[in-house]
């Protein structure tokens, strides 16, 4: 729509854009999210088997990028090393790899670690906007800012959109509103506040290169580390504590606690009275995470490759496709999945010779050689 205005429409833009950052009054439909809902797997009379997505203004997001622009440096400040989501230059990835080498080293020098994968209940959506608000301003960021998104979010409205028809508008006063540039930022400096609440009387054992790390965090996917089982109640105990003064919650049935050997995990470890499961391997940002080091991810990520180049096979075999598309197709479609978070595996010759033999499976499909043909 911007493109197709083109001055005209840049121009107003530009006032509007001017008029909100001096008064921070929103226009309204700037401030309003269209809910709709869509099917999820199961029974679709239960509301849990739905899920939903808001709409929002798109001339509203022109605003909201200058916002970001100008937020993103302050939190950049105030975010800690350990979190990984939402900021330039970090990955997923990495925050594997962290896990998974020190892992290695611990039991390298049989020395005792302890992890717990802490998993927050709709982290979006459970944002305290006060203590949001509160938060900002403790780290002292830009007041205009602050007052510019608060009264973003103090005339916000959201209404229901089902069979063809919009229903009731009404407020919120937790939750980032979904598809919002300032979202994960927002978020972000809101994880951060429960973190340096919870971390102010810790004091952990764990460290590399003679740096204390209590966390390694990506958004609301955090695993806390501990030398031993009591130094990982203590923790455990101070974030669940310090999430609860803040709105959020722990949820017990995901979160798991795992030790770099069995033999460890004899402490019960707690939340809200019920005891957390041990277990041997956890999925971590897609990867999976072993307390004995290994990477059994390799193989998953082969059935999966494999899985994928099956799926796809009515493109290996169109003749009117060209090979060097086939090519394209077969990175984006068929390798990104394989190589994922390949950078964190540790390889023997076994796995080399593995991996060498699902990259010649996948060109042999692409270009419709047999398996016989050499």
């Amino acid at each position: 729509m911007v493109q197709a205005g083109g001055e005209a429409t840049i121009d107003m833009l530009f006032l509007i854009c001017n008029k909100i950052w001096q008064t921070g009054v929103w226009p309204k439909p700037w401030t309003q999210s269209l809910v709709i809902t869509l099917p999820k797997k199961g029974n679709l009379k239960l509301c849990k088997n739905y899920r939903t997505i808001s709409l929002i203004s798109h001339p509203s997001k022109v605003m909201l990028k200058v916002i970001l622009n100008r937020l993103k440096p302050e939190a950049e400040k105030i975010i800690a090393e350990e979190q990984a989501g939402f900021r330039p230059a970090r990955s997923a990835v990495e925050q594997i790899c962290n896990v998974r080498i020190l892992m290695e080293k611990y039991l390298q020098h049989q020395q005792e670690l302890h992890h717990i994968f802490i998993d927050f209940k709709k982290a979006f959506d459970r944002v305290w906007h006060e203590a949001l608000w509160s938060t900002m301003r403790k780290y002292n960021i830009n007041i205009n800012l602050i007052s510019v998104v608060e009264n973003l979010y103090n005339t916000a409205t959201s209404a229901v959109f089902c069979n063809n028809n919009i229903g009731d508008w009404f407020r919120t006063t937790v939750g980032v509103r979904q598809r919002c540039l300032l979202s994960p930022t927002l978020l972000n400096i809101f994880l951060e506040r429960i973190m340096t609440d919870a971390l102010e009387d810790h004091r952990g054992t764990v460290s590399i290169g003679g740096r204390p790390i209590t966390n390694l965090r990506f958004a609301d996917d955090m695993v806390g580390l501990a030398g031993n089982e009591c130094e990982l109640a203590s923790l455990v105990e101070q974030l669940d504590k310090a999430s609860s003064n803040f709105g959020m919650e722990i949820t017990v049935e995901k979160t798991k606690i795992m030790a770099n050997r069995k033999e460890l995990s004899k402490k019960e470890i707690k939340v809200n009275g019920e005891i957390l499961e041990c277990v041997t391997k956890f999925k971590y940002l897609g990867s999976i995470i072993t307390n004995e080091g290994s990477t059994p991810e390799i193989l998953s990520r082969i059935a999966q490759t494999t899985a994928a180049l099956t799926k796809h096979k009515p493109i290996w075999n169109n003749k009117n496709i060209s090979i060097s598309s086939k090519i394209r197709l077969l990175r984006s479609l068929v390798m990104s999945i394989f190589l994922y978070a390949c950078e964190s595996w540790t390889l023997n010759a076994d796995i080399e010779r593995r991996i060498r033999a699902m990259e010649m499976r996948c060109y042999r499909r692409l270009l419709g050689i047999s398996y016989k043909e050499k």
